[in-house]
Order: structure tokens, then C-alpha cells, then sequence
């Protein structure tokens, strides 16, 4: 078995606390205030920023309804943030679709005919 270093574990309790918060509609302002903390140290849990006592695991293992041994499941899924991708084939999939000729499709503006004087 592999082992984990401690910034692993912590970003994997990170993901499923964030993943048991979303699944019961809490958004982090408000689980935050559930919780009496800020925001921002909830952004830091759940990106595995901030190392958390035993305490701190029994509170929000409560707060979520679950036993603290949950915490250390592993995440249903690995989420990404929305940004930009991490490769591009989609988008060259999707270019080397597009017709090359010119029924290509407009994407900008729109065809005028010349004015007349």
C-alpha cells in the first residue's frame, strides 16, 4: 500500500468535506456560519490548507451529520475547478469539425452586401 504524506491526506478530507457540504446545499458563507468561522478558513479546509485537530474533525463531521472516520473516505469524485482546460483536444476536435470552405460557419458579425451610392 502507498503511503500518503500529510498535505494528500489533507487535500482528500478537504475534497470530501466540500463534497459532503455541496450535497447537502450549504453553501461555504453558510456552513462557515454554522460552523462560527470564517469563509476564508473554510476555503482553506476544504483546499487542504489547514491542518485540522481532532476538534476540529468531530465539529464539522457533526455539522455535516457523519462520523469523523467519513472525512477520511475518499471522494465520490474528483472535481475541477471552472477555468481553463487542462488540454486542448475538445477544442481541436470541435475546430477540425468546422466545414474549411465557404460554408463555414460565421461566427462574427454577420454578411452585409456593399452599399450602393
Amino acid at each position: 500500500m502507498p503511503l500518503q504524506d500529510s498535505a494528500e491526506v489533507l487535500r482528500d478530507v478537504g475534497r470530501r468535506i466540500a463534497e459532503l457540504r455541496a450535497a447537502r446545499g450549504h453553501t461555504q458563507e453558510a456552513f462557515a456560519e454554522r460552523l462560527r468561522v470564517t469563509v476564508q478558513y473554510e476555503q482553506r479546509v476544504e483546499a487542504g490548507r489547514e491542518n485540522l485537530t481532532v476538534q476540529s474533525l468531530v465539529k464539522l463531521a457533526g455539522e455535516l451529520g457523519v462520523l469523523v472516520a467519513d472525512l477520511f473516505a475518499a471522494p465520490a469524485v474528483r472535481t475541477r475547478r471552472p477555468g481553463r482546460p487542462r488540454s486542448k483536444p475538445a477544442a481541436d476536435a470541435l475546430l477540425a469539425a468546422e466545414p474549411a470552405g465557404p460554408e463555414r460557419t460565421q461566427l462574427r458579425g454577420r454578411d452585409r452586401k456593399p452599399r450602393r451610392s
